[in-house]
């Protein structure tokens, strides 16, 4: 992963709190035509990353035990506009980039298809996504008959990590100026996605006055 020094997320805890918030990610694996990519929940279970596919999808058909995978799993991202920059006004050296959240995770996949252990990585799944509603849905609470038949379509994967490494490239090489000038564009936009990220600059700036 390209992650310049100042970008960086170097904390373990950090990049699993990532994960723990992000949930959705990229999967990918080397087939004999090359990368093949999946988009799918994940759960992060210790030393692993858990989660299932449609049997009938061409990346479950390609699993093997050992074998390496890479899944991407990307926050808020924003265009920046060089208008933001103060720097803009001051000598007009300034060019458009992107700020954005990521994290990669590397290691290798072990495919569960055991009943119990799939029925288990499910309800994990789950159990997570369900969690603080006020209604909670559980996996049990399918008819049996039909939740067999549901399992007997899908294959389950564990893949334990080997290297975790995260980027949050929010204008932090830029002069405090021009940061807040990001930010404030960033207010300004109606986007979600720029709005989390003005907010992630602020608590940035926060904690390096702090």
């Amino acid at each position: 992963m390209y992650a310049p020094p100042s970008f960086r997320i170097s904390e373990r805890s950090a990049l699993e709190g990532l994960i723990a918030k992000l949930r959705f990610a990229t999967l990918v694996v080397n087939g004999a035509e090359g990368p093949v990519a999946a988009h799918l929940p994940l759960v992060l279970d210790g030393d692993q990353l858990i989660g299932h596919l449609a049997r009938a999808n061409p990346l479950a058909r390609l699993l093997a035990p050992g074998m390496p995978g890479l899944a991407v799993f990307v926050g808020p991202s924003a265009y920046v506009s060089p208008s933001w920059y103060a720097s803009k006004r001051e000598h007009g050296k300034v060019v458009p980039t992107w700020n954005y959240v990521a994290v990669q995770a590397r290691g290798v996949i072990e495919p569960v298809t055991e009943p119990g252990a799939l029925h288990a990585i499910v309800t994990q799944l789950t159990d997570v996504q369900e969690a603080g509603r006020e209604h909670p849905w559980a996996v049990d609470d399918a008819p049996a008959d039909f939740l067999a038949g549901m399992m007997k379509a899908i294959i389950g994967f564990r893949l334990t990590l080997a290297t975790l490494e995260g980027t949050a490239k929010l204008s932090q090489n830029r002069p405090a100026a021009d940061h807040a000038g990001v930010r404030a564009g960033m207010e300004a936009e109606p986007a979600p996605a720029a709005q989390a990220l003005a907010a992630l600059m602020a608590r940035q700036s926060s904690a390096r006055s702090d």
